[in-house]
């Protein structure tokens, strides 16, 4: 488990199921950065995950993922599953991601630098694994989020967190707003999609 002071935590935020947290850090935020949290800690279903997050590549932490980043990891896995089973609602998530990556703000393109490639587990999608530079996010095998590894639903939360601690810091940008709202329908359609695969809602019919 990754080790932390407990006082540098400043929000928590947990699955649908309850099953896995976020634990969000800001050891060593300054002031100029404009973010409340630098430092993320995820549940994989065997251990703590630490990383850093960045809202986005200017005026902010110098390193992490940023949103962009996250939004395209996440769009990516979602496509993979749409493939897989076109009526277990992932189209759902995609489509309100589309409406998320309409929403955010152009200076930074979608998942500028991340790559994409297979893991040491055995899944359905060709990769498991998102890497930038440094930085890599071991995703969770299985449609059904329950096997070891950081689920979609977890990076979802990251990112509505991020943009919700961005637009109360920046009330005025409407955009942020808009942003979060489209993020946030993606995290409400995946926890559908979950749902679906897990067999506790009804398939799609269209």
């Amino acid at each position: 488990m990754i080790d932390f002071d407990e006082k540098s935590i400043v929000a928590v935020r947990r699955t649908i199921d309850d099953q896995r947290f976020a634990l969000f850090i800001d050891t060593d935020v300054l002031p100029y950065w404009g973010q409340r949290f630098w430092g993320v800690v995820l549940d994989t279903g065997g251990d703590g995950f630490g990383t850093h997050v960045r809202y986005g590549t200017g005026c902010t932490a110098p390193s992490g993922w940023t949103i962009h980043q996250l939004l395209c990891v996440v769009q990516t896995r979602m496509a993979d599953e749409h493939t897989r089973a076109p009526k277990a609602g992932a189209l759902a998530v995609l489509e309100a991601l589309g409406d998320a990556v309409r929403q955010m703000c152009q200076s930074d393109p979608l998942g500028s630098s991340v790559s994409f490639e297979p893991g040491g587990q055995v899944s359905p999608y060709n990769w498991t694994v998102a890497r930038c530079g440094d930085l890599l996010l071991q995703l969770c095998p299985d449609p059904e989020s329950c096997q070891e590894g950081i689920t979609p639903e977890l990076v979802l939360i990251v990112v509505d967190q991020a943009l919700k601690e961005w637009s109360e810091r920046a009330p005025y940008l409407r955009c942020l707003w808009s942003w979060r709202n489209a993020v946030r329908d993606a995290l409400a359609a995946e926890i559908r999609r979950l749902r679906i695969v897990r067999g506790n809602a009804p398939v799609e019919l269209n």
